[in-house]
């Protein structure tokens, strides 16, 4: 039951009806317990042994907003006075017995909203404890506040209107056990039936009726009212037979806790009550007295002493059940999300090396549950490559070191049928509270699609680059081409001197071993323009290692240095002196390089004949620790909404370019751990390519 959270301030038509309907159900409800009450559970010139008709108003006035308590007060009252009609009953009794009644109601029910969690109804311990102290505080406070406070003998019954010293304080002792006992077993079942009337028949949607449950309810009821009435109205003389009488209904009463919970424990304990003291008002208890209230009191405190430890245990048995379904349903869940999403949880014992983690990994890996019990299970999956390093990783973050050990590590492991898995382990955060225990706890995802996804990205990526070079290789046909023929147009004239040299009488050896060297050096030289081709066009593996960012930009431009001449351009060096070394491949640089260049060459080109025509190739070593390229020229410039988008794939503004080239220079020099940008400003003229490099440090691809 929820407790509502906005009072509600006007009350429209339908609602007006609905709480018209409700207020009379309610008093029709208290007027047949309290004819109920008279009949069985009180004696004449006593109060009632159990005080249901104001656990009926208590459990009315927790679920109904504090502003229309007075609608329930009213009709409690209206009912009250039916049900003393042909009492002798008269008007002070009925008023001032009804005025402590509910003052002592008012009191639990303004309690309990104010300590005690009603969003799940009773069915924590906490909230059970709260409301047993509240349900044995109210009462007393309020009938022995009252008796101070008037200077009468409570309570105030039909042969004492007057409420003048009757001398014995057993009727008032009833009283205040009785509204205790019907708070305790009579609240818990209305509001468990509250919830589930309002579940089955106030909802849109029908809920199904559970009818076996529904029997086996009535049943266990059954049993109550039974067990109840061979008990305590046959109570035997002896000691045993009494001690049987009074702990055999506790274990119908625990059958009834773990069947259903708080509500069932209450609803056999209010059979029992109410058939226990049917039997001490008519003079059988199981404790015999001569005086009939000593025998009921000693009913009351029986009740309420077994009352309040199986209601305990009603709630701890119910909230157990709740606690260990919503574990089940979130280990389901746990289990769901962990095999969709290929993440498992480990925990690693330094001192042993053993790591625990879920069964789903062993699963994925071919092992059964046997196999992960072995501690060394794990280390036999890991591959035999990433073992030290595995290793190291985890030392690192147990140690606390900043060298990056939190990072995400990448390893392989080793199913059954010895496929190789790719695993990416991340460090799970240390909550504050737990001690320092060196034990490491962490996730490992199962990434080997991805990571054969970005292998054949790469693979692509070089596929794409292979493509372009070649292209590049073809644009500059006609460069080398003059590249070749220079060496091979001198190794023609030399050997044609020389052959003359030989003719000529006399012959001059000297002058045919200059031209011999002469012939080997321009052999030599067209060979370096065969090679350097070669290797700028051939597709081979990524080879990394420290190269010069100066002596791969020099390479560059030798490839297109006919090239530049043959469009009017001058190429102008702005290099540093000492080397910048970087980690990187060769050839990639070296087609980044040209790529610029060559862009930059295109871009003067279109410019009108006496307009400067300059490629500017700067070099830098910057604060960060990185090596800078720039390549200015002074064509017309980039427009600053194209910017970023020249370097996407197939954006282009040549008329036979493939529009590749710059986006794979930005593949290459990323996966070199470096960015590439374009600054122009097309009002001055001009545009300039700039790529960033770490020096002396690359990522692998």
């Amino acid at each position: 039951m929820r407790r509502p959270n906005v009072e509600p301030s006007a009350i429209d038509g339908p609602e007006l009806l609905r709480f018209a309907r409700n207020v009379a159900a309610f008093a029709v409800s208290y007027a047949i317990a309290a004819r109920f009450t008279q009949a069985n559970l009180s004696v004449p010139q006593v109060p009632p042994a159990l005080s249901i008709p104001s656990a009926f108003v208590l459990v009315a006035l927790l679920l109904t907003p504090p502003a229309r308590w007075w609608a329930v007060l009213a009709s409690a009252l209206v009912a009250r006075w039916v049900t003393a009609v042909g009492q002798d009953a008269s008007v002070v009794y009925i008023l001032a017995s009804f005025a402590i009644d509910a003052a002592s109601t008012v009191l639990a029910a303004t309690l309990i909203r104010r300590y005690v969690d009603l969003k799940w109804g009773l069915d924590t311990v906490s909230s059970i404890g709260a409301f047993t102290i509240i349900a044995c505080v109210s009462p007393m406070l309020v009938f022995l506040g009252s008796a101070a406070l008037f200077q009468i003998d409570l309570p105030v019954t039909p042969g004492n209107a007057d409420g003048v010293g009757a001398g014995d304080s057993t009727p008032g002792l009833i009283a205040i056990l009785g509204h205790t006992l019907a708070y305790l077993i009579v609240v818990p079942v209305g509001l468990a039936a509250h919830a589930t009337v309002k579940q089955t028949f106030a909802t849109e949607s029908q809920s199904v009726i559970r009818w076996a449950r529904v029997i086996e309810a009535l049943c266990l009821g059954a049993a109550a009212a039974l067990l109840a009435a061979l008990l305590f109205m046959r109570s035997p003389d002896d000691a045993v037979g009494r001690a049987i009488v009074l702990c055999a209904p506790i274990v119908l009463v625990m059958i009834a806790a773990l069947r259903f919970g708080l509500a069932g424990a209450a609803s056999a304990l209010l059979i029992g009550a109410c058939v226990a003291i049917g039997g001490a008002v008519q003079g059988i208890p199981p404790f015999r007295s001569p005086s009939t209230t000593t025998g009921i009191v000693a009913q009351q405190l029986v009740l309420l002493a077994l009352a309040t430890p199986l209601l305990f245990l009603a709630v701890a048995i119910d909230e157990r059940r709740r606690v260990t379904s919503q574990l089940t349903q979130h280990d389901a869940r746990y289990a769901l999300a962990t095999q969709a999403g290929g993440v498992f949880v480990y925990t690693h014992d330094p001192t042993s090396d053993a790591v625990s983690t879920d069964g789903p990994l062993g699963r994925l890996l071919g092992l059964a549950a046997l196999d992960m019990e072995s501690p060394g299970w794990w280390w036999r999956q890991v591959h035999p490559d990433d073992t030290a390093a595995l290793h190291q990783v985890w030392n690192a973050r147990r140690q606390g070191r900043g060298d990056g050990a939190d990072k995400p590590f990448d390893f392989r492991m080793v199913d059954v049928n010895g496929n190789v898995r790719w695993f990416r382990d991340r460090a799970a955060p240390r909550p504050p509270d737990e001690p320092e225990s060196g034990r490491l706890v962490g996730t490992v995802a199962d990434i080997t699609e991805l990571r054969a996804a970005e292998l054949a990205t790469a693979q692509r990526s070089r596929e794409l680059a292979h493509v372009a070079r070649t292209t590049t290789v073809g644009e500059l046909a006609a460069a080398l081409a003059h590249e070749i023929r220079q060496p091979l147009t001198a190794i023609l004239i030399n050997s044609q001197t020389a052959m003359r040299v030989l003719d000529a009488q006399p012959r001059d050896p000297e002058a045919v071993r200059e031209i011999l060297h002469q012939l080997a050096a321009d052999g030599r030289r067209a060979g370096e323009v065969i090679q350097r081709m070669r290797a700028f066009a051939r597709k081979d593996e990524v080879e990394r290692g420290p190269i010069d960012l100066n002596t791969v930009v020099r390479e560059a431009v030798q490839i297109v240095r006919h090239d530049s001449i043959r469009r009017r351009a001058e190429i102008r060096f702005v290099l540093t002196h000492e080397p910048l070394i970087v980690v990187g491949d060769r050839v990639q640089l070296q087609q980044v390089a040209l790529n610029l260049v060559l862009n930059a060459l295109e871009a003067v080109t279109d410019q009108p004949p006496d307009a400067e025509r300059l490629v500017r190739i700067e070099t830098a070593r910057a604060a960060t620790h990185t090596a800078v390229l720039a390549v200015r020229d002074t064509g017309p410039g980039v427009a600053l909404e194209r910017q970023a988008a020249i370097f996407e794939p197939f954006i282009t503004s040549k008329k036979n370019g493939l529009g590749v080239g710059l986006s794979i220079s930005r593949t290459i020099v990323e996966a070199h751990g470096g960015v590439i940008w374009c600054e122009s400003d097309p009002t001055a003229g001009g545009a300039a390519f700039i790529v960033a490099i770490p020096l002396g440090n690359a990522r692998r691809n």
